[in-house]
C-alpha cells in the first residue's frame, strides 16, 4: 500500500485496483497505467442531501439513477488517481483521465465505474459469474 492508501502491484508487474459491494467484486488491471474501478449496488437513500455535500454544484442528484453513476466515477477516479478524496467529490471535472461506466452481469441493479491514467482507451472486460 502506499502512504496515500492505495495498493499497488511490485515494479513491473502491472496496476490493479478492486472494489466490492454485497459479496460481489471486481478487479481491474492494466499493465501501461493506473486504474480505478468502482462497483456499487442500489440502496435507497437520500441522494439529494448526500449530493449537495458532496458533488460539484451542477451535480445534485435526486434519484439512485442519477446518483451511482456520479459516485462511482468519482471513486473509481479517486483510486486511480489517489488524490484528496472529498476534493474529487466536489469537482466535476477529471483530468488526465478516461472514465467510462460499464454494466455488468448481475440481475440487481448496479453501477460500475472504470478510469485510467491518461489516454489509454482500448480495454477488455471480463465478467466472472459464481467463480468461474
Amino acid at each position: 500500500m502506499s502512504s496515500s492508501g492505495k495498493p499497488f502491484l511490485p515494479p513491473g508487474m502491472g496496476f490493479a485496483n478492486w472494489s466490492n459491494s454485497k459479496g460481489e467484486c471486481v478487479l481491474a488491471y492494466s499493465e501501461e497505467c493506473d486504474v480505478g474501478i468502482d462497483l456499487e449496488f442500489y440502496k435507497e437513500k437520500n441522494f439529494e442531501a448526500l449530493s449537495k455535500r458532496f458533488f460539484a454544484d451542477g451535480e445534485i442528484a435526486k434519484k439512485a439513477e442519477t446518483f451511482y453513476p456520479l459516485w462511482t466515477k468519482k471513486e473509481a477516479y479517486y483510486k486511480c488517481m489517489a488524490g484528496e478524496f472529498f476534493s474529487v467529490l466536489k469537482s466535476d471535472l477529471y483530468p488526465n483521465a478516461k472514465i467510462w461506466n460499464l454494466q455488468g452481469s448481475y440481475k440487481e441493479k448496479h453501477e460500475i465505474a472504470l478510469c485510467l491514467r491518461s489516454g489509454l482507451i482500448n480495454f477488455n472486460t471480463i465478467f466472472l459469474e459464481n467463480g468461474v
